[in-house]
């Protein structure tokens, strides 16, 4: 059980009592998938206001995965965001996500296509990922209103949907292929292999995730298939030069806080332009928690002022 987080508000005590409910019954459950997926679809539910969705959802097929759109009011179509929900690499969807994804749409005025990629353990690594590179491709010639040109294309995505979107990006760049214009990650694993010091000393601090439970959830993902150390699965070890702007967004009350940090610093002095934006008290993936919590409300506008920068030409390799 975590411990009181120093400057509480009535609002952050609410979430951090809601994330302790869903870590104690991920425990007792098991973690098995089909619980945690379950959990996973409460994880945003800690008040009614933050579920409220005001943005047209439109379902769409990316191949053969079920996706949809989600477009705020008077939205620039020609401006979109490839969203990629987190969960563990094993659970979330873009329903679990839609209250997140609406005030992004709203904040940025992009078209937000959010991708239900495929999950572990059913579908490990590298499923997901080719998802992704999949959904980024079709978004250059597809838009909500049909087959169009983007003009501005941006990458985002939470927790294990962040640790994807930075594969993304390697990738991308491997395969010399156009980059988005700018990325967007809140917490992102950077390093699979979780028995690390920094995590077993805080695990305390963090009312939602587990260190004991982290190393499951990364072989769950990774399995049979590859290693800790590829680039692929754990970002921090890649050539991190000539990427795209990236704003990495992470609570100081989470223990992947060094994950962000690490990163973020190694981009730096590959010469990628990296903003770290780290939030005091703040649990994992607190953006999902407007309007309740008003720091979730300033880290969207926040997100929203740094792609705002980043739409005049698209980044390529």
């Amino acid at each position: 059980m975590s411990e009181a987080l120093p400057g509480n508000h009535a609002g952050l005590n609410q979430v951090i009592q809601h994330l302790r409910l869903i870590a104690e019954m991920t425990l007792t459950s098991g973690a098995h998938p089909l619980q945690k997926r379950s959990l996973l679809e409460m994880y945003f539910s800690a008040a009614p206001q933050i579920l409220n969705i005001e943005a047209n959802i439109t379902p769409e097929l990316v191949g053969e995965l079920p996706c949809e759109w989600v477009c705020a009011e008077g939205v620039d179509t020609r401006k979109r965001i490839l969203y990629l929900h987190g969960g563990s690499w094993m659970a979330g969807s873009a329903i679990s996500h839609r209250s997140l994804t609406s005030r992004l749409s709203a904040a940025t005025g992009c078209a937000v296509l959010s991708l239900n990629y495929r999950l572990a353990p059913e579908y490990p690594f590298p499923a997901g990922l080719e998802d992704s590179i999949h959904g980024l491709q079709w978004l250059h010639t597809h838009g909500p209103d049909g087959e169009s040109p983007s003009h501005s294309l941006y990458i985002a995505g939470d927790s294990a949907g962040a640790n994807i979107a930075l594969a993304t990006l390697l990738a991308l760049k491997q395969g010399n292929k156009t980059m988005p214009n700018a990325a967007v990650v809140f917490s992102p694993p950077t390093d699979l292999h979780f028995k690390r010091d920094f995590i077993k000393a805080n695990d305390h601090i963090d009312p939602i995730l587990s260190a004991e439970l982290l190393p499951y959830v990364a072989a769950n993902y990774v399995q049979e298939q590859s290693n800790f150390k590829d680039p692929l699965v754990s970002p921090i070890y890649g050539d991190l030069s000539d990427l795209p702007p990236i704003l990495v967004q992470v609570g100081e009350a989470e223990i992947l806080l060094e994950d962000s940090t690490h990163f973020a610093e190694a981009a730096t002095a590959a010469g990628s332009p990296v903003t770290l934006s780290r939030w005091p008290n703040m649990p994992h993936v607190f953006q999902g928690f407007a309007p309740l919590l008003p720091e979730a409300t300033q880290a969207i506008e926040e997100v929203a002022h740094f792609l705002k920068e980043h739409t005049s030409s698209t980044h390529t390799e």
